[in-house]
């Protein structure tokens, strides 16, 4: 295969985690709401952090990475009660924000804040089973294939990387980028009774997700 097209190949690969709904995408829309498009984009900054860990230790060989039944439950009960609680910060910002409120908290944009928005998308997509089972079931074998093959295109091991990392969070970065600007409009507009019905279903949505998390750990296979 040519270069363009293990690239073109892992780019539909990655989109199948990109637009799965779960807690990172839940960050996004709710950072974008509550303050503006910069907060929203940041937890996919985290979030690409994260995953470049991810990328290097499977190209430096470390393939023969197991986690025993025990591990994965506690790791999916975990993540569970993390995302219920990012649940009820969503819900603690149930309240419309007045567009006086909003420049407010965008004038209060600091390096607090920043760092918060990026490390929430750090928080949620480390414990996500979502992308965990993406990556153990999808990324790993993929990754180590598509390295192969590109190294013979582009001459090293380290390009090849370098490559399939930008293809791979390009979608994480397209898919936020929709997120944001639409759940930040979303949020002028969806009101009712000075009630923002987008926090209160992102925060409804990230409990019963935590729940069912923690119901899956909790169950016996």
């Amino acid at each position: 295969m040519g270069v363009i097209e293990i690239l073109a190949i892992w780019f539909g690969l990655s989109l199948t985690g990109a637009l799965a709904p779960g807690p990172l995408s839940a960050a996004v829309v709710m950072q974008a709401s509550r303050r503006d498009r910069l907060h929203g984009i940041l937890p996919m900054l985290g979030h690409a952090v994260v995953e470049l860990g991810i990328l290097a230790a499977i190209i430096l060989s470390v393939q023969a990475l197991t986690l025993d039944p025990f591990t994965v439950d506690i790791l999916i009960g975990f993540g569970g009660v993390v995302i219920i609680g990012f649940g009820f910060l969503a819900l603690k910002d149930y309240k419309h924000i007045t567009q006086d409120e909003r420049e407010e908290l965008s004038s209060e944009t600091s390096i607090a804040t920043l760092v918060e928005a990026t490390t929430q998308g750090a928080i949620v997509s480390i414990l996500s089973p979502y992308f965990l089972l993406w990556w153990f079931g999808i990324g790993l074998a993929n990754v180590t294939i598509l390295v192969a093959e590109l190294q013979v295109g582009v001459g090293t091991v380290f390009l090849a990387g370098v490559l399939l990392y930008f293809t791979h969070i390009s979608t994480d970065f397209l898919f936020g980028a929709f997120l944001t600007v639409g759940s930040n409009e979303a949020s002028r507009r969806a009101t009712a009774g000075d009630i923002n019905w987008i926090n209160v279903g992102i925060g409804i949505f990230q409990i019963v997700l935590g729940a069912w998390f923690i119901i899956q750990a909790l169950t016996p296979i």
